[in-house]
């Protein structure tokens, strides 16, 4: 067995992996997301075609870093473990086919009854003129998007299997590359220009899933045609599947619940939820979902070798570098809600207005951030233990807590009380799902990452208190865009700067273990 400290380093290598493609993914992504506000607003081409990307993503979310990924690795890594190569890639090969034709299958359903789903899912989109219509239309286009990226994800999964976590990773950004293109080229002389950006996700799914394709084949797989639903593996998986999809996608179900409800608000509310959330998730990507992602091979190979103690070591492990990531950036995107949103997005028909409500969803979704980190490391945990029961008992719960609070908070808070609602419940999500793990696994010691998360916190809130000083001294609105560009990178600068120094102080362990990752010596002995 692989000692700690080489799993620790392993899993941090895994993570930057996942991450230096993600951050680049997130570049294109707010270059995808400025066009987009330049050309669509908050309007109503805006808010139909977000609702219709709703379903073709969520399934994205929970395919791509959800329940199929979930299922999956855990039963292919204890394959690999168990049966040959030969049997190894029969299982993977049939299940990838027996994919195919389900998704193909549901993609032409969506197609065919979207006119009921987005009355479903956008009741109050009705009342305006051209808009429901426009929103059956756009979600017609882009529901093989759920066929392309489900095999995508297939692909992504069986890669991270073998601790290949680059490539996969870097597929969002061809995803990215392809509606920046499109929209370029068509967009400016397109009479709807939704159209154009819902044509060019359809492009970006075929890129996805055809750059992972080769390394597939380096790896061993033949794509063979052949169909079996009675493998015993493709079962398992399938079984894990069925209740996973509920369980690992309570965030994105969340997410989409709340763009149901904020439909029967002022014009715009959707569409600032999804600038908010864009924002939100940059800093998700860079590193929680990356960690999570890197995390979910390593536990399922500790399960399989019955290692219970490395696995609660590499969770100790795990929560201590989420925290120290994530509580800064919940404090900066508290301090820098306006400003960042103001830099990002306020150009075109997206007006100071757009600006005010999409900044008040941001604020009210950053206390969440680190819950919703550490609830991706936890599902982790009861995935690879191929658990998938629990998270289900605890998402039913949370949702129902989530859709009350939403009605609750939204009369006096409008569509920021939406997002608030949201991260309640993914404090609430963390915890109950904490105490159940503590509970199947044995006592997981707290003493050590509750420690490191209080260091954290007390450098954040200074951090914060420093930006916020920093930032009194500019009156934002009145520079031009350079001017804000430069002031708001300098408050980043500076917040990340004084973190660290005060962690330093404190001889952080997380700054030991990403020194000692990247060290000179480290990189020369390797």
């Amino acid at each position: 067995m692989m000692k700690q400290k080489d799993q620790n380093r392993r899993l941090l290598k895994s993570t930057f992996a996942v991450a230096a493609p993600t951050l680049l993914s997130r570049i294109f992504g707010y270059i995808r997301d400025m066009i987009q506000a330049y050309y669509l607003g908050t309007g109503k081409s805006a808010d139909a075609f977000y609702i219709a990307y709703i379903i073709p993503n969520l399934l994205r979310r929970l395919t791509g870093e959800g329940a199929m990924t979930a299922a999956f690795i855990p039963v292919f890594t204890q394959e690999r473990k168990e049966k040959s190569k030969e049997e190894l890639w029969k299982f993977a090969n049939a299940f990838f086919f027996n994919l195919t034709l389900v998704m193909a299958a549901l993609a032409v359903l969506g197609i065919v009854f979207s006119p009921l789903l987005v009355k479903i899912i956008a009741p109050g989109f009705g009342a305006v003129e051209g808009k429901w219509e426009l929103t059956i239309f756009l979600t017609r286009i882009m529901f093989p998007y759920i066929f392309l990226i489900s095999l995508a994800a297939l692909a992504m999964a069986i890669l991270n299997s073998f601790h290949k976590f680059f490539v996969p990773a870097f597929t969002p950004v061809l995803f990215n590359l392809a509606i920046i293109s499109i929209a370029v080229l068509f967009a400016r002389k397109a009479e709807e220009p939704a159209l154009v950006f819902a044509v060019g996700v359809v492009l970006g799914g075929v890129f996805q899933l055809a750059f992972q394709l080769p390394y597939l084949w380096r790896r061993g797989m033949r794509f063979k045609l052949s169909f079996s639903f009675s493998h015993p593996a493709v079962r398992k998986v399938a079984k894990l599947m069925i209740p996973g999809i509920f369980g690992a996608g309570i965030i994105q179900i969340n997410l989409a619940i709340s763009r149901i409800i904020a439909s029967v608000l002022e014009e715009g509310s959707v569409s600032s939820l999804y600038y908010a959330t864009r924002v939100q998730e940059l800093t998700l990507g860079i590193f929680s979902i990356a960690l999570s992602i890197a995390l979910l091979p390593t536990l399922s190979e500790l399960t399989a070798q019955r290692d219970i103690q490395g696995m609660k070591r590499t969770l100790i492990f795990s929560f201590k570098l989420v925290f120290f990531v994530t509580i800064p950036a919940m404090v900066g995107l508290l301090v820098l809600s306006r400003p960042i949103i103001q830099v990002l997005f306020q150009r075109g028909v997206f007006d100071e207005q757009s600006t005010a409500i999409s900044a008040s969803c941001l604020f009210f979704f950053s206390f969440g951030l680190p819950f919703i980190s550490g609830v991706k490391i936890l599902a982790s945990a009861f995935y690879s233990l191929k658990d998938t029961k629990t998270p289900v008992i605890i998402a039913f719960f949370v949702m129902i807590s989530y859709i009350s609070l939403s009605w609750i908070l939204m009369r006096p808070l409008r569509v920021g009380g939406i997002a608030l609602a949201l991260s309640i419940s993914s404090i609430l999500n963390f915890f109950l799902l904490f105490i159940l793990l503590d509970r199947k696994i044995g006592k997981i010691e707290r003493k050590g990452f509750s420690a490191s998360a209080l260091k954290s916190s007390f450098s954040a809130v200074v951090m914060g208190l420093a930006v916020r000083f920093f930032m009194s001294h500019f009156d934002f609105q009145r520079l031009v865009f350079s001017e804000q560009l430069g002031v708001l990178l300098s408050a980043i600068f500076i917040g990340i700067i004084i973190y660290l120094l005060i962690n330093m102080l404190f001889s952080h362990e997380e700054l030991r273990s990403l020194r000692d990752v990247f060290s000179r010596e480290r990189i020369l002995k390797e």
